[in-house]
């Protein structure tokens, strides 16, 4: 990137925070522009603001557009091209320009050059995984956790947990396998977030890093594998499919030498957007579920069916507006049903209220959280599990789901057709299409008998992709096999 040939378009937060990394380096943007003529004349970290007219002068050059909000960016994007003739592929994303900027500025820094100091000398191969956000028991982090633990059942040493300083319950297992790092959750991409994961990371050199987003932690180990290629691994783990995080992801696409993701749509989504096959791979989460399903349906015309839900309440990605015209469908309908949500989010206070509102509080119920342990007997009772959301990585909620029996009615996110046959072992209807759940879950009410057929046939789908050994194979493979082939990623 020739960040001396760089435009800046938006002068807020994310532009400064680009500003004051690009002060640590001998470069500095050709030019700044914004929008709002309230801001024509301002400084941005000493970087005069124009007018967007000075582009006629910059057709050539490449530029960065750095608000953070999609729409916006995207109107940017057609005004730059349309008006200003700028070309796409001249086009820097904000992430990859941190990136970058970061690379740079670290070049030759005594941080990056104390490694014989600071590193603890340990021959053996460090394995560190990420946990940025906290040990909070997100599917992500209880994911980690469980592997982590088995790798150290496995007689695997040097495993390792990058995390913040929160206090968290873990087990006993992992209590002296925290790394905690000063991160400030608060802003994106600070410097002295760096600085503390990097020093974390160079300690336990040698080291594979496993990430699960694009995040400090992957920015700070390929900057010292930048510097120490020999001695730095990255794999990244991927576990969600909407674009958003395909274009963060892509702007990060050198970093990991391994890229996996959750399902093989998103494996292949990688390799259409230009991953080398060679370098993905996919698995499948593993979670609990007994081999032999037992466990009851509402069989009886008498009876409701019973649904539920078990997921972060949030319009944004779970759809939770499609899930309240779900409800009020099901009733219009005259469907007889029960509905059970165990989760919370910023979508619970108005759910509640619909559904108070509309006379339907003997119709649903709000959990709220629910420990792990109480997840398999919350799917035992239901009949079906609905699933409204735009886009999931794999869901574990639905494999979860179908391990305990209930009949999947989902929305075609990725993952879910390596599960689920339609009209077979569950239902996949299009995204949004809260009508097509409805009729589903209405056919499922009306022939009872089909909720114990093909309850059990989505048990059997995914049991067999449910147990541990054959993930914990895989990561053995991954993680200690210098000589990959082929077969290891076949593994699942």
């Amino acid at each position: 990137m020739e960040i001396q040939k760089l435009i800046l378009y938006g002068a807020g937060r994310r532009c400064e925070r680009l500003c004051r990394m690009l002060r640590k380096t001998d470069v500095e943007p050709a030019a700044l522009v914004d929008s709002s003529p309230k801001k024509w004349g301002e400084e941005v970290e000493g970087y005069r603001i124009s007018a967007p007219k000075v582009l006629e002068e910059y057709r050539d050059f490449y530029f960065c557009i750095t608000p953070e909000d999609g729409g916006t960016a995207d109107e940017i994007r057609r005004e730059l091209q349309s008006i200003y003739h700028f070309r796409p592929e001249n086009e820097i994303d904000y992430q990859r320009a941190m990136l970058q900027i970061y690379v740079r500025t670290y070049a030759g820094s005594p941080l990056i050059c104390q490694t014989g100091k600071e590193t603890d000398g340990a021959e053996e191969e460090s394995m560190l995984f990420d946990c940025y956000n906290g040990l909070v028991l997100g599917g992500v982090e209880a994911w980690t956790m469980d592997l982590c633990q088995a790798l150290i059942k496995d007689g695997r040493r040097n495993i390792f947990i990058i995390s913040d300083k929160g206090t968290y319950t873990i087990p006993a297992m992992l209590e002296n396998c925290i790394l905690s790092a000063d991160i400030d959750h608060r802003e994106r991409f600070l410097e002295s977030t760096i600085h503390s994961l990097i020093d974390v990371i160079m300690k336990k050199m040698p080291c594979k890093v496993v990430t699960c987003i694009t995040d400090e932690v992957m920015l700070a180990a390929y900057i010292v594998k930048s510097y120490y290629p020999d001695k730095v691994e990255i794999i990244s783990v991927l576990h969600n499919s909407n674009e958003g995080v395909y274009r963060e992801y892509m702007a990060f696409r050198d970093c990991p030498d391994l890229h996996i993701g959750v399902s093989r749509d998103i494996q292949n989504d990688l390799i259409e957007r230009g991953i080398c096959p060679e370098k993905t791979a996919s698995m499948t989460c593993p979670f609990f579920c007994e081999q032999n399903l037992r466990r009851s349906y509402s069989e009886e015309q008498s009876m409701p069916v019973r649904i539920g839900f078990a997921g972060r309440l949030e319009y944004y990605q779970k759809r939770m507006d499609l899930m309240l015209k779900l409800i009020a469908e099901l009733a219009e309908k005259k469907v007889d049903f029960m509905m059970e949500f165990a989760g919370a989010g910023s979508a619970q206070g108005e759910m509640e209220n619909f559904v108070l509102n509309n006379h339907l509080d003997e119709k649903v119920r709000f959990l709220g959280r629910i420990e792990r342990t109480e997840i398999p007997d919350f799917w035992k009772r239901q009949d079906i599990c609905i699933n409204m959301a735009d886009f999931e990585g794999r869901s574990i909620s639905i494999i979860e789901a179908m391990g305990n029996g209930a009949v999947p009615v989902v929305t075609q996110t990725s993952g879910v057709r390596e599960d689920i046959v339609n009209g077979f072992n569950g239902y996949v209807v299009p995204i949004g299409d809260y009508h097509a759940a409805a009729e589903c879950i209405g056919h499922l009410a009306g022939c009872r008998e089909r909720l114990c057929e093909m309850g059990r046939l989505a048990h059997d789908a995914v049991y067999p992709k449910s147990r541990m050994e054959p993930h914990l194979a895989f990561w053995k493979k991954v993680l200690y096999d210098r000589e990959r082939g082929q077969e290891w990623r076949e593994l699942r």
